[in-house]
C-alpha cells in the first residue's frame, strides 16, 4: 500500500505523491517538479488536503500554503539566477479536482499558457 501525505482520493495525482518524491513538504502542502514543465525549475505546490478550490481550505491552510509557495519561489529564483517567477492557480473541478499553484521561473521566450489563472510574475 502506498504511503500518502494527508488525504487520499483515488486517481488524484497530488493525493498519491509519496513523501520521497516531494521536493519540499510542510504541514500544509507539498511541492513537486511539474510533470509537464513550462520551463526548467517549474514547480507545483498543492495542499495536502484534497480540495477543488483554494478557498475550500481554511484560513490557516491557505496561509500555510502561501508560506510554502513563497519558500519555493525564493529557492527557484535564487538557484536558477532569474529575476522573477510567475505564480498561477489551478482551481476547481475542471483542473484535476485538486487545487494547486504553479511557480514558473521567468526567462525570455517562456509563454504562459491559458487555463491557469496567473496572478503575478
Amino acid at each position: 500500500m502506498k504511503q500518502v501525505l494527508w488525504s487520499y482520493v483515488q486517481n488524484c495525482f497530488f493525493c498519491s505523491i509519496l513523501p520521497d518524491d516531494a521536493w519540499v513538504t510542510s504541514e500544509y502542502g507539498v511541492a513537486v517538479p511539474a510533470a509537464q514543465p513550462l520551463a526548467r525549475g517549474h514547480v507545483v505546490v498543492a495542499p495536502l488536503r484534497h480540495v477543488a478550490g483554494f478557498y475550500d481550505l481554511d484560513v490557516e491552510e491557505q496561509h500555510g500554503l502561501w508560506d510554502l509557495v513563497s519558500e519555493v519561489r525564493r529557492h527557484v529564483v535564487s538557484a536558477l539566477h532569474v529575476e522573477s517567477a510567475a505564480i498561477g492557480f489551478e482551481d476547481g473541478e475542471k483542473n484535476q479536482g485538486h487545487t494547486h499553484i504553479h511557480v514558473v521561473p521567468r526567462r525570455p521566450g517562456i509563454a504562459l499558457p491559458n487555463g491557469i489563472e496567473w496572478v503575478t510574475d
